[in-house]
């Protein structure tokens, strides 16, 4: 049997899977997901407290049209270019093994989110090569050494996370850009966006899809736009591939509740970058707090900290209700632990519990 890739919400089981004592999140630091620290929109929690048992009990449109159309009009990428779905997992396992030949030859970065490896090497039988990413210069995407990987490996694609998730590193768009103009003809190139919004706006590459038919760009809208528990993306990619993939893609793709929240949510930008710039001082000073600990450069919402001891460091901040992110395999295993950003309360509960 396929082993899963590891993900964090280990803060569920003293919740209680069954959802019975969801009083007990109060008490809970959840530092070990990637959830915004701060509410949904205003105008997204009117809404759906407006309509909750119209949201619950009607059939969602059956392609999530509106969703595709507010994304388009917000985002600024044509709507032929779109795939709507349930959180970006779901866009990634039903797409990723249409976009590839069986058994792909794939370059990832080392650490990355492990779901891409999954899919390409577990589940798809592919070889699955890695641009190990150095501590010593701060975890950063090195442009140069990933595009001689890519000439000398000439994968069927080259799988990002920008910023990379769990260092939170942002590869500058110009940089990227610029691999782009210089990569192996054929190569396919993916970009996970999910957190691309705290590093801003303006460095994403969804916009580019419609002229590049070698790009494509997943966009997750749970951790940006705090709803992650209404699982929300899309995938954006040239006219052409968007055409092949959208047959594959099953009806009511999005539940109705989720696809009011998302639309809701992109109609007040104001609110959400406000929220950005609160999250960016949040993290400097979280960051300067911890520098006993040795706190990684990052541009999201997450950091990669280096304590002596991480398993026994987890394991006795878990007994006063904090979860940090472990890594049990990997590069980074036995060396560190990943914090996400929380609110300032909570920040300082982090902080002394890691003095």
């Amino acid at each position: 049997m396929t082993q899963e890739a590891y993900h964090g919400g280990a803060f569920f089981d003293a919740i209680g899977m069954d959802l019975l004592h969801l009083e007990r999140a109060a008490g809970i630091i959840s530092a070990d997901v990637l959830d915004a620290w701060f509410d949904p929109s205003p105008r997204v929690l009117r809404l759906l407290s407006e309509h909750l048992s119209f949201l619950l009990r009607t059939s969602p449109p059956n392609h999530a049209e509106g969703l595709v159309a507010e994304i388009a009009l917000r985002r600024g990428v044509p709507e032929a270019c779109l795939l709507p779905g349930s959180g970006s997992s779901s866009l990634l396992f039903g797409c990723l093994p249409r976009m590839l030949p069986e058994r792909p030859r794939v370059l990832t970065l080392a650490p990355m989110y492990t779901e891409y490896g999954h899919i390409a090497g577990d589940l798809m039988g592919g070889s699955v090569h890695h641009l190990e990413l150095l501590p010593a210069n701060g975890f950063a995407i090195d442009g140069e050494a990933l595009l001689s990987e890519a000439i000398r490996l000439r994968p069927h694609a080259v799988l990002l996370v920008n910023p990379n998730n769990p260092t939170g590193r942002l590869w500058p768009r110009a940089g990227v850009l610029q691999f782009l103009d210089r990569a192996p003809q054929g190569t396919l190139v993916v970009v996970d966006e999910t957190y691309i919004d705290y590093a801003g706006v303006e460095q994403s590459l969804e916009r580019e899809v419609a002229n590049r038919p070698d790009l494509v760009v997943v966009k997750s809208m749970s951790k940006v736009y705090a709803l992650s528990g209404a699982r929300v993306a899309y995938m954006a990619a040239h006219p052409g591939r968007a055409a092949a993939l959208r047959p594959w893609l099953p009806p009511w793709p999005v539940g109705l509740l989720a696809q009011a929240a998302a639309m809701e949510a992109l109609r007040d930008p104001a609110y959400y970058q406000a929220r950005y710039a609160e999250t960016h001082g949040l993290r400097t000073q979280l960051r300067a707090a911890l520098r006993h600990l040795q706190p990684y450069p990052s541009e999201a919402n997450f950091f990669l900290i280096e304590p002596p001891e991480p398993e026994g460091t987890a394991a006795r901040l878990r007994e006063r209700g904090i979860f940090l992110r472990e890594f049990p395999d990997g590069p980074l295993a036995g060396r560190y632990l990943r914090v996400t950003v929380k609110d300032g309360a909570q920040n300082e509960r982090i902080v002394e519990a890691l003095a």
